[in-house]
């Protein structure tokens, strides 16, 4: 007997990687998962009906709109109740935020039981049309609500408020109630497949938005990805129409005075006794940008920053200042400290609306062009190991230009010579010295959480909590990789993982490997430090081990506060 040809449609990217570990004690069917949210999705399952599929799962929104497009059956994942336990709990480790569940109501009912019965701070909100998203996601975040637990729909709605969205996913025990269900329609149900002819021309171009439309003006089929609805009036449809006519090829034709400028490309052919016409559009601008040696980005969400230490809380408020806002900075710390991750926030709490440009020191020439260019609003930059053929006097030129079209540079470096500082006029520069994740003991655990967190969302991990002897273990270790080795780490626990909490057991089937070598705190004085380099040093080596305090700082070096802040100044 034949398998059955089962249509996984995801409408996200972790739920894949259990499909595909769930599938392989499957001997009967034949599973082929893809990721496609609503209308990718049906536009995934009309290809699926084509190559012969019997059968479709998929899930909430994404699955009913499958099944008014294609004859095949569809099966919706359902949410269960370990589903929404499990998302609640993931979320209510986050314990400072205000929390919010928004759904429909055959998830709220379920979550206000749940919130209720455990006594969880939690606000439950119940949609009844789906249009209501976005004023509800502004009125939560006008009252200081900053993570928001809900659907696909919901969660990409809140990264577009700048809330920070956590998904509620399917686990294991609703993937393997739908495929035994798979198997009962199976046996009960068969459809005649039927393709509509027109998608017998679609399926030869490739996927993106487009329309497809009759000579009368009835629309057949429309997709959209990248744009919520039609982009142009009907009047520029006829006029295309006209004009594919006329020259009897395709034609494309760019719209520059569109909120986001786009393309779109026009073809018609005859279907029996009616002609047609395909309209694909194409976004031209993009939210990240290729440079020469370094990357352009449009950061709309504020990056998350764990800040229980007292030394990353005195960080924290210092770069919310007004003043850090347009002020150059330099950040000093060792790599996987999360310099770029401060440079990131500063940039998204102070509201920038241009590029977030990172790059590396030297190649801040071979780029000005583009960069010059682009609507640059922070410039990131890259101090790794100043070579003596790096020409500092054209450097400090370009970022005279920079200064110039009010862009903020931040300097990224493991430490700062005070002579390149001087040659490239930043002395002034507001410094920021990063600790060792080794002496952030207090943060370790909310970054344990937020990383498993992440891992949950991005790659469908199972585990959503660090047993308690497990996590003082974590906080003994010396991570000489700082956050990167640290997230390493967790993410390999998280993979191995197959139950809900990690274990002590497992860090020790899982030792840590450090490629990093393990270094003295404290300085090294150089023969070419000068006395004012050496007095540098001790004023930020004790600026550290006080956590940021200047008021102790200057208790313990015998000087008022007054003296010690011009020093940092010079």
């Amino acid at each position: 007997m034949r398998k059955i040809s089962i249509g996984f449609i995801s409408p996200y990217d972790a739920m894949v990687p259990m499909i595909e570990e769930l599938k392989q004690g499957q001997t009967d069917l034949e599973i082929s998962p893809e990721v496609g949210n609503l209308e990718k999705g049906v536009s995934i399952a009309k290809e699926m009906e084509k190559q012969g599929t019997d059968i479709i799962i998929s899930r909430g929104g994404t699955a009913k709109l499958i099944r008014d497009a294609v004859l095949l059956p569809v099966i919706d994942v359902h949410m269960s109740g370990y589903d929404l336990m499990r998302s609640i709990m993931l979320a209510n480790d986050h314990s400072e935020e205000k929390k919010a569940l928004v759904g429909f109501s055959n998830i709220t009912i379920g979550a206000a039981s749940i919130v209720s019965l455990l006594e969880i701070d939690m606000e439950v909100v119940t949609l009844t049309d789906a249009s209501e998203v976005e004023t509800i996601l502004t009125q939560l975040k006008e009252a200081g609500y900053t993570r928001i637990l809900g659907d696909v729909v919901t969660v990409n709605a809140a990264a577009r408020h700048g809330l920070n969205g956590l998904l509620i996913q399917s686990g294991r025990e609703a993937i393997l109630q739908s495929f035994e269900e798979a198997r009962r329609l199976f046996k009960t149900l068969k459809k005649n497949q039927q393709l509509l002819r027109v998608l017998g021309q679609l399926v030869t171009e490739r996927e993106q938005d487009f329309m497809i439309a009759a000579e009368s003006g009835i629309v057949l089929f429309e997709n959209w990805l990248s744009f919520e609805r039609l982009p142009i009036a009907s009047e520029e449809l006829e006029s295309l129409k006209k004009q594919v006519l006329e020259e009897g090829s395709s034609v494309l034709r760019v719209i520059n005075d569109a909120e986001f400028p786009f393309s779109v490309q026009v073809n018609s052919w005859q279907d029996r006794n009616e002609l047609l016409f395909s309209f694909f559009f194409k976004r031209i601008s993009a939210s990240t940008l290729e440079l020469y040696g370094g990357k352009a980005e449009e950061i709309n969400q504020l990056p998350q920053i764990v800040t229980e230490s007292k030394a990353m809380k005195n960080i924290k408020q210092l770069i919310e200042e007004p003043l850090l806002a347009a002020e150059p900075v330099i950040l000093v710390g060792k790599a996987g400290t999360g310099k770029q991750t401060i440079a990131r926030y500063i940039h998204a709490y102070h509201e920038k609306k241009g590029y977030f440009v990172s790059l590396s020191i030297e190649e801040l020439k071979k780029s000005f062009g583009e960069l010059h260019s682009l609507n640059t609003s922070t410039l990131f930059l890259i101090v790794n190991k100043v070579s003596a053929a790096l020409n500092v006097y054209e450097i400090k030129e370009l970022l005279t230009i920079m200064a110039a079209q009010k862009v903020q540079v931040i300097l990224s470096t493991e430490e700062m010579p005070s002579e390149l500082a001087e040659a490239l006029e930043l002395h002034e520069a507001i410094r920021i010295i990063l600790p060792d994740l080794n002496d952030r003991q207090e943060d370790i655990e909310f970054l344990v959480r937020q990383f498993l967190t992440e891992f949950h969302q991005s790659l469908g991990t199972q585990p959503i909590k660090v047993r308690d002897d497990a996590m003082e273990e974590l906080k003994q270790i010396e991570w000489n990789g700082h956050l990167n080795e640290l997230k390493a780490y967790i993410k390999k626990l998280a993979l191995a993982e197959k139950d809900y909490v990690i274990e002590k057991s497992a860090l020790q089937k899982t030792p840590v490997t450090s490629h990093v070598p393990r270094k003295e705190k404290g300085f090294i004085i150089s023969e070419k430090d000068t006395l004012k380099t050496i007095e540098r040093k001790i004023i930020e080596l004790i600026l550290q081990e006080e956590g940021y305090n200047q008021t102790k700082a200057a208790k313990r070096l015998g000087i008022n506060r007054a003296t010690l802040w011009r020093k940092l100044k010079s």
